[in-house]
C-alpha cells in the first residue's frame, strides 16, 4: 500500500518541479527579451531669425523651414552611435534606479511608522509581514536594475514634434536655456536657423542642438540668389537629413544624348555630366526633348555611393501634315498654345504623339482637331491622305460668347420649366379636386386634406419655378441689347 501511495506522489513532485522550472525559464526569457527603450528620436524645428532681411523678403524664412520640415518627413530612422546610445542607457539607468530607490525608501518609512499606528497586535503583525514582503521585492528590483543595463534602441524611429507637424514652429530658446527647451519640447534635438542679406544674395545658416551632447553638434550654411532658392534649400535639407539619419550622402551623374535634351531630377533641372548629392533613397530622373521619346525612371541611391546614368533618347518618327482653311487664307495655326504659322501651312508632326491643332481665321472663326499617328482623331476638319502626306481642311465657325451661353442656358431652363408646369398643373388640379370630393368622409378627412394641400403646393411650386426661369431668361437675353437712346430735339434757332 505504501508503494502504491508513494508512486503517485513521486510523479506529482516531478511534475511540480518541471512546472516551476518552465515558469522560471519563461520569466528569464521575458526579462532577457524585453524590448529596447527610447524607440523614437524627436526633432523640433524652431522659427527662423529673419530680422536681418528686408520686410519684403522675410517670407523666405517661412519657405526655408517648411522646406526643411517636408524633407525631414522622408527620414524614417536614425542610426545611433555608441556615444549617443551610452548617454541614453545611463539616463535610463539613473532614472529607473532613482525611481526604485525612492519607492524602497518610502516603503521602509512606512514600515517604521507601523508601530505608531496603535493597531492591535495581530493586525500589526499582519501589516508588518505585508510591508516586509513588499520591501524584499523592491530590494530585488533595485538589485536587478544595478546588475542589468537597459537596452536602448540603436535605430529609433525619427519624427518631428507635434507642433511642427501642425505647421507651427516655436521661437528658439535664449542662450543658456537650450537643455531646458529641449526637455520641455520632449525632443532629442532642436534646429535653429537664420537668414540674412549678403550683397544681394541670401545667406542661410542652421545649427542643430542635440540633447546627448548638450551642445550644437551640427552646423551648415549656404549662399544663394532668389532664382536658386529651391535648389539651395534642397541641397541643405539633403545634408541635414543625412546628418540626422547618420548616413553618407549619395551622388548621381546623368549623361544624356543628344545635346539639346533636358534632364530633371525630382522635378528640378540638372546639368548633364555634373554630380549632385542626395540623401539615400529613390529619386526620379526625367530626360526629354522636342521630337524625342521622353524617359522617366526611378533610381535607387545607396549611402556613400555615386550612381551614373547613360541615356540616349530615341527620335520620334515625323510625318508631313498640310493644314488649310478653304476660302480663308492667312488663318493662324496653333499647336497647343504655340503659334505655328498661317495657312496654307505644311508641318512635320510626330507620329506617335497626340497633337492638338487649332486655327483662327482673320474674322475670328475657329476650328480644331486632334491628330495622332497619321490619323484623324476628333475635331472639325476634313481629313485626307495624299501622296504629299496627310492634309486637313478645317471647318471654322464663330465661337459662342459667354453671354450667348448664358442666354442659351436661361432659355432652355425657361422652356423646360414652362413645359413641366403645363404637365403638372392639370395633374395636380385633378388630384386636388378628387381629394376634395372625398374630404366629406369623416374618418379619412385628415388624409385627403393633406393630399389636397400637397397637390396645390406642387403646382404652386411649379408656377414659382416657371416665373423665376422666365425672369432669368428675360434678364440674360436683354443684358447685351443696345439701350434705347433718346435723341435730343434740335434747339430752335433764335
Amino acid at each position: 500500500m505504501k508503494r502504491r501511495f508513494l508512486l503517485p506522489v513521486f510523479f506529482l513532485s516531478l511534475f511540480l518541479l518541471a512546472a516551476v522550472g518552465l515558469f522560471a525559464s519563461g520569466k528569464k526569457e521575458e526579462t532577457a527579451g524585453k524590448p529596447p527603450i527610447n524607440s523614437e528620436w524627436v526633432l523640433c524645428i524652431t522659427s527662423p531669425d529673419v530680422s536681418d532681411l528686408p520686410v519684403e523678403r522675410q517670407i523666405t524664412g517661412n519657405m526655408a523651414v517648411n522646406n526643411l520640415a517636408g524633407a525631414l518627413r522622408n527620414v524614417s530612422f536614425r542610426k545611433r552611435g555608441d556615444e549617443e546610445a551610452a548617454y541614453y542607457e545611463d539616463y535610463a539607468w539613473v532614472t529607473s534606479r532613482a525611481a526604485a530607490a525612492k519607492a524602497l525608501a518610502a516603503k521602509r518609512s512606512e514600515r517604521d511608522l507601523l508601530i505608531y499606528k496603535g493597531d492591535k497586535n495581530w493586525k500589526y503583525r499582519k501589516n508588518l509581514k505585508t510591508v516586509d514582503e513588499a520591501i524584499l521585492k523592491l530590494e530585488d528590483d533595485l538589485a536587478l536594475i544595478d546588475s542589468v543595463s537597459p537596452a536602448v534602441e540603436r535605430r529609433p524611429l525619427f519624427r518631428l514634434v507635434d507642433v511642427n507637424n501642425k505647421g507651427t514652429f516655436p521661437p528658439p530658446p535664449a542662450k543658456g536655456d537650450e537643455y531646458r527647451f529641449c526637455t520641455n519640447q520632449k525632443a532629442d534635438a532642436f534646429l535653429v536657423s537664420s537668414l540674412s542679406e549678403y550683397h544681394g544674395r541670401i545667406y542661410f545658416s542652421l545649427k542643430m542642438y542635440t540633447l546627448f551632447t548638450r551642445s550644437f553638434s551640427y552646423e551648415d550654411s549656404v549662399l544663394f540668389s532668389s532664382d536658386d532658392l529651391s535648389a539651395a534649400l534642397n541641397e541643405v535639407s539633403g545634408r541635414l537629413a543625412a546628418a540626422i539619419a547618420e548616413t553618407l550622402q549619395s551622388g548621381l551623374i546623368v549623361h544624356a544624348a543628344p545635346e539639346d535634351v533636358n534632364v530633371a531630377i525630382d522635378g528640378s533641372f540638372a546639368a548633364k555630366g555634373e554630380m549632385y548629392s542626395y540623401s539615400p533613397g529613390t529619386v526620379n530622373v526625367e530626360v526629354y526633348g522636342d521630337n524625342y521619346q521622353g524617359v522617366s525612371l526611378p533610381v535607387e541611391l545607396k549611402s556613400g555611393e555615386i550612381s551614373e546614368l547613360f541615356i540616349d533618347l530615341t527620335p520620334v518618327g515625323m510625318a508631313a501634315f498640310n493644314i488649310n482653311v478653304p476660302g480663308r487664307p492667312g488663318s493662324k495655326v496653333f499647336l497647343g498654345s504655340r503659334y505655328a504659322g498661317e495657312t496654307p501651312l505644311s508641318l512635320e508632326l510626330p507620329k506617335a504623339e497626340y497633337v492638338y491643332i487649332s486655327v483662327e481665321t482673320p474674322e475670328g472663326e475657329i476650328g480644331s482637331m486632334v491628330y495622332r499617328d497619321s490619323s484623324y482623331v476628333k475635331g472639325s476638319a476634313q481629313f485626307m491622305r495624299t501622296d504629299a502626306g496627310v492634309s486637313a481642311d478645317f471647318i471654322t465657325k464663330m465661337p459662342v460668347s459667354p453671354e450667348e451661353k448664358k442666354v442659351e442656358k436661361a432659355r432652355r431652363g425657361f422652356y423646360w420649366a414652362y413645359g413641366a408646369f403645363w404637365l403638372i398643373l392639370p395633374a395636380a388640379s385633378l388630384t386636388a379636386n378628387y381629394a376634395k370630393t372625398y374630404m366629406g368622409t369623416k374618418d379619412y378627412y385628415p388624409v385627403w386634406s393633406g393630399v389636397r394641400i400637397g397637390a396645390n403646393a406642387v403646382w404652386g411650386s411649379a408656377l414659382a419655378v416657371t416665373l423665376f426661369q422666365m425672369v432669368r431668361y428675360l434678364y440674360h437675353s436683354g443684358g447685351d441689347s443696345t439701350p434705347l437712346v433718346r435723341v435730343p430735339e434740335p434747339e430752335a434757332k433764335q
